[in-house]
Parts: structure tokens; sequence; C-alpha cells
């Protein structure tokens, strides 16, 4: 009983982690704001002002919509979580998603 216990606990945290780290209300707002941040890193002061704007257009909502795609069989927010880890863990994936969000804007 107590390793059922145990797993509940690390597994909730594991979910909510990325909402206390980024300090939203959210996991697809916390992962949001991890991708909005990758992508303008090292860039001039016009970043400051499009992570403003896109800080403020939807709070998660545009990644809550991409995740139900990647992940269909997850509710949202879990699947924000796998992904925000994914990005955490793996650079890789942050530069590929920069180069989209470049050509892009």
């Amino acid at each position: 009983m107590k390793i059922l216990i145990t797993l509940v606990v690390l597994t909730a945290c594991a979910i909510f982690y990325p909402q206390f780290n980024e300090d939203v209300d959210s996991s697809c707002a916390a992962l949001e704001k991890k991708i909005v941040r990758l992508v303008t890193e090292n860039k001039d002061t016009s970043s400051l002002i499009t992570r403003l704007v896109l800080k403020a257009i939807s709070g998660g909502a545009v990644t809550s919509e991409m995740i139900k795609t990647k992940y269909p069989n997850f509710p949202p927010a879990v699947g924000c979580s796998i992904f925000y880890y994914e990005v955490l863990i793996n650079p890789e994936i942050g530069k590929k998603l920069k180069k989209v969000f470049e050509r892009n804007l």
C-alpha cells in the first residue's frame, strides 16, 4: 500500500512540477512559456515584445490544442507535462522548435 501511495504522489508531482516551475496556472501554459523562452532566447529587444505578446495571447490554449494531436489518448494537462519534460531533457527539440518559429515569424 505504501508503494502505491508513493507512486501516486510521485506521479502527481511529475505532472504538476512544470506549472510550479514556470509559475503559471496549468502545465500547458508552462509548456507554452518554456517554448516561448527557447524560441526567443539570444534575440534582440524585439524578443521581449514577442514574449510579452505571446504570453498574453493564449495562456496555454494553443499548446493544449497542439498536445491533443500529439498525445490524443492523454488529457492535455498530462500530455503537456510529458512534452515539457521532453523539451527540458532533449535540447534538440528546442532547436527544432526555434527553426520552425523563425521560419514562420
